[in-house]
């Protein structure tokens, strides 16, 4: 059963340190916690975050509205909110950022794990059902700048990373770069026909046009390979 990773944004140490402890005997991770929506986000983009439990009101200039929008412009997240305010204009705001969920102040523990459990759920069925295949193309959606953009594994010619971004470049010349880590972007995508070969590179298989020591070749391009990835397994996987 996967451990989850839940990062808490909550700027009353009490109530923190509580949910963390109540979700940590559930046997889920706390991966981070922050009082600020701007240390938040700064550490969001670095962690392998599953869901974020967010207060609405927090300490700075930022609210949780605020890192909400930022995170489903470009992070890969379930997003559960802990309010104490249930007017229909506040209602009305986190609806408009679609949470997976939200919990009203003051709260047991029963509701806190039971909120997280389905939330997590409901985001993964959601997810899944981005993505589809059959038997010979398949295609998921990832996260990009102008919203969610289909990927059809035929298309891809390769993956690049760059820091926290990777780019997926496709055979009809076009790019769409997203904000993650490529383990996470290539585990996502679950493309049969993807294969890592260097740290910051993964290639289509079914492009390969030759297998060197150190590079692959592609329509008419070198892509490099890494010494820790084994040029016999590589052979294996392409030509087998």
């Amino acid at each position: 059963m996967k451990k989850y990773n839940i990062y808490i944004v909550e700027d009353m140490a009490v109530t923190r340190a509580a949910i963390a402890s109540v979700l940590k005997q559930k046997e889920y991770t706390i991966c981070g916690s922050a009082v600020t929506a701007e240390k938040a986000w700064v550490e969001i983009r670095e962690l392998p975050v599953d869901l974020v439990l967010l207060d609405l009101n927090l300490k700075g200039n930022k609210n949780g509205l605020w890192l909400a929008r930022r995170i489903r412009e470009s992070a890969n997240c379930a997003i559960v909110y802990l309010t104490a305010y249930g007017s229909d204009g506040i209602l009305s705001q986190i609806h408009e950022t679609e949470p997976d969920g939200y919990i009203m102040k003051p709260f047991n523990n029963p509701t806190l794990i039971s909120t997280v459990k389905v939330a997590l759920r409901n985001f993964n069925r959601q997810h899944a059902l981005l993505k589809k295949s059959d038997s010979e193309v398949q295609y998921a959606f990832v996260r990009c700048k102008k919203g969610l953009v289909q990927i059809n594994s035929n298309d891809v010619l390769y993956l690049k990373s760059e820091g926290n971004y990777v780019s997926i470049f496709n055979e009809n010349n076009t790019c769409h770069t997203t904000r993650d880590k490529l383990i996470s972007v290539l585990e996502h995508l679950s493309f049969d026909n993807l294969f890592r070969v260097h740290r910051r590179y993964a290639v289509n298989a079914k492009k390969v046009a030759a297998i060197r020591k150190e590079a692959i070749e592609m329509k008419g391009m070198e892509i490099p390979v890494s010494g820790s990835f084994e040029a016999d397994l590589l052979r294996e996987q392409f030509l087998k």
